[in-house]
């Protein structure tokens, strides 16, 4: 089967894919191809952008399973005491759950090409959450999907709460070092929020092709790596379930038919497909126009299925 990945590098060569940086294959629990280009090495890193919101819905699994949070149903402002105020009627409405599937209500205006006013807005304020409070609720919650980012800085908050330690040293303890995954830092807000939640913004979330390789095996096997348990497989199931508003989304995780995905701009991504027992990672160097490569997978998925 390696030799049947030479397509694509032929593939990439014709299709003029000169962003295109990494490209592994898993089957059956081991690797089955690594292709790199431009200069990548099996060591390189490359930023994921967000595929971290992916990340951050596996920690959430892992503070349910710690009895950290108690349910997916509680409402935030028991862990975020902004929306515990009386600012809206709508914020004691907002759950966990909600953040997970996008469909806080909060407003949202990304702007053109993600340089969006309000994150530049965001980045002058020293405290985020009295400033996400602050920020209209445009639905009632739970009642539409609408893909932002206040969402998952809201969880990644909330999570830091919970745990009583920011987002990233909680993923780095119970997810990246189980996985023997090694990550810079990621941004930290002046009020102690660790982020990586506009494409435009370079954050130190980078892994290599390898690493991601790894929590695609981590989803595949149900929250089980290399015969640990790393969270439950009665949150994984419910991640990569349909939510309510949005068919093709679950809790941070697009949804295909066959399929399901961490995806990041630029073309960063982690593809499971559970049925052929496959992981498929691509990586690219991002540009100001959002890119993806969905053709590529398709000719990966051609290939694993001769």
């Amino acid at each position: 089967m390696q030799d049947s990945f030479l397509e694509i590098d032929e593939y990439i060569r014709q299709k003029q894919y000169r962003l295109v940086i990494s490209i592994l294959v898993t089957k059956d629990d081991r690797v089955i191809t690594e292709r790199y280009y431009n200069g990548f090495t099996r060591k390189s890193r490359n930023n994921i952008k967000s595929v971290w919101k992916s990340i951050l819905s596996i920690c959430t699994g892992i503070c349910l399973d710690k009895g950290l949070i108690k349910s997916l149903d509680e409402p935030i402002m028991n862990y975020l005491p902004e929306f515990n105020r009386n600012d809206h009627s709508y914020h004691k409405l907002i759950t966990i759950r909600h953040l997970l599937t996008m469909s806080s209500g909060i407003y949202w205006n990304g702007g053109i090409h993600y340089h969006c006013p309000m994150i530049e807005q965001l980045f002058k304020e020293k405290n985020w959450l009295e400033y996400l409070s602050d920020i209209a609720m445009q639905d009632v919650p739970g009642m539409r999907f609408q893909y932002k980012e206040w969402d998952v800085m809201l969880l990644s908050a909330l999570i830091g709460k919970a745990s009583q330690m920011n987002s990233y040293e909680f993923c780095n303890r119970y997810l990246y070092q189980p996985l023997d995954i090694t990550s810079k830092p990621w941004g930290l807000s002046p009020c102690g929020i660790s982020y990586s939640i506009i494409e435009e913004y370079e954050e130190d979330s980078d892994l290599s092709a390898i690493d991601m390789a790894k929590v695609g095996q981590l989803l595949l096997n149900h929250g089980v790596f290399e015969g640990v348990r790393i969270v439950s497989e009665k949150y994984i199931k419910q991640a990569v379930s349909p939510s309510k508003r949005y068919k093709g989304y679950g809790f941070l995780f697009w949804l295909y038919q066959d399929s399901f995905a961490c995806r990041g701009y630029g073309g960063q991504e982690i593809n499971v497909w559970p049925d052929l027992n496959v992981v498929a990672v691509i990586q690219a160097t991002p540009t100001p126009r959002s890119k993806s490569y969905q053709d590529i997978l398709d000719v990966v998925k051609a290939i694993v299925m001769k």
